[in-house]
């Protein structure tokens, strides 16, 4: 059992670096115990987050939060209640507005309108600008406001924000809380100084010696413990060296102090959980998904064909896809949720692929719309039991 600062990396230290792995925040006064368990063990927790992710770990007599900024942004990170740009730019501008206002000062949702007007970048918005009279711009605030609210940036104190999409003289009254002050990151600079998202990606220090030092450490292990697979096809080589000449190092570590698998292929590493685990919110295959039972299935008629036949490909035109999609529900569908075993064939394809893509199994080319099917989508496969046919 490994020791630092004097405290030993124990089971305490495990639950304690998982919950910050898993929450944005952890709040003093809603979860006390993992409050206190996160302090007892933070002398540890601190250094060791920084060193290896180059995360900082932010404490408040109120909250604990852990600044967990991805090696590269996927798009399965974003808010997944905002439906378009305009939304993160409302959200930014509520950010701004209270940014003026004191803790728990109140402010009426009608001043937040008027002042987001002045603080909106009209410049970008494509055709007509901000207006409180287009319904799907109320909607866009509506989205915002919501999110604010339950990630605790804001409280609703009397009122309903949600009627100001259906009406435009709709009034509620909030209140500013400490959150929202710690809600963005911090850079070094001020952001107008950034030219490009590289520019903000560079930021960091460690940066400058991306290849082989700190730089090449922090991104393996942020890709390991933010990511569902890290693939060689969208790494650097220097990191795979790494990984490989550090195997058993990075086991023994991210073992002992996650509770997960480290695994490494020739083309991708990755951690898995040999058992379901309660920390983890979003894993594969949940068993409410019914797209995660498809997955699996296909997996498995994908590999039965290509023992059938040793040159099989691994890259395909959508229509080739869903072909292949067909013939799998043809042989599996029967036990499929009833959702997917009606949907059109087209849509189940769409679908089976955008879930591939998240978790990393398969990816899309942009140009020529080509999918291909990546190494951690052949270490699954799915069946029925036996007596699946008699029941």
């Amino acid at each position: 059992m490994a020791e630092e600062n004097g405290l030993a990396f124990d089971d305490g230290a495990q639950e304690a670096l998982t919950l910050l792995l898993e929450h944005y925040w952890i709040f003093r006064e809603e979860q006390p115990e993992q409050y206190h368990l996160i302090r007892q063990y933070e002398p540890i927790l601190r250094p060791y987050l920084f060193e290896k992710c180059g995360w900082r770990l932010i404490q408040n007599p109120q909250f604990y939060k852990l600044e967990k900024i991805p090696s590269e942004p996927e798009p399965w990170m974003g808010i997944s209640d905002f439906q378009q740009p305009r939304d993160y730019a409302l959200l930014c501008c509520i950010l701004a507005f209270l940014e003026e206002k004191s803790v728990d000062e109140q402010f009426l949702l009608s001043d937040l309108c008027e002042s987001i007007l002045a603080l909106y970048p009209h410049e970008v918005e494509a055709g007509e600008r901000l207006n409180w009279e287009n319904y799907e711009h109320r909607r866009s605030l509506v989205r915002a406001l919501r999110f604010a609210a339950e990630a605790g940036l804001v409280r609703l104190v009397d009122g309903d924000g949600e009627q100001f999409a259906m009406r435009r003289d709709s009034e509620a009254l909030y209140e500013a809380t400490l959150m929202a002050r710690y809600f963005l990151r911090s850079y070094p600079k001020d952001l107008h100084q950034y030219q490009s998202l590289q520019d903000l990606q560079s930021a960091e220090h460690f940066d400058e010696e991306a290849a082989t030092g700190t730089g090449r450490r922090v991104r393996v292990y942020r890709q390991l413990l933010l990511t569902p697979a890290y693939n060689a096809a969208d790494g650097r080589p220097e990191d795979f060296i790494y990984l490989r000449s550090m195997h058993k190092r990075l086991r023994d570590e991210l073992e002992s102090r996650t509770g997960l698998q480290f695994e490494l292929y020739k083309d991708c590493a990755m951690l898995t959980s040999p058992e379901r685990i309660n920390w983890c919110k979003q894993v594969f295959p949940f068993h409410q998904n019914g797209i995660h039972a498809v997955i699996l299935h296909f997996a498995r008629w994908c590999r039965d064909e290509r023992q059938a036949a040793p040159d099989w490909r691994g890259v395909y035109t959508p229509v080739e896809l869903e072909r292949m999609v067909d013939q799998c529900r043809n042989r599996y569908g029967s036990g499929w949720t009833k959702e997917y075993r009606e949907l059109g064939l087209s849509k189940l394809a769409a679908a089976l692929t955008e879930e591939l893509i998240a978790w990393k199994m398969a990816v899309a080319d942009p140009e020529t719309k080509l999918i291909e099917l990546r190494p951690p989508f052949w270490r699954l496969e799915g069946r029925y039991p036996d007596n699946y046919s008699e029941k």
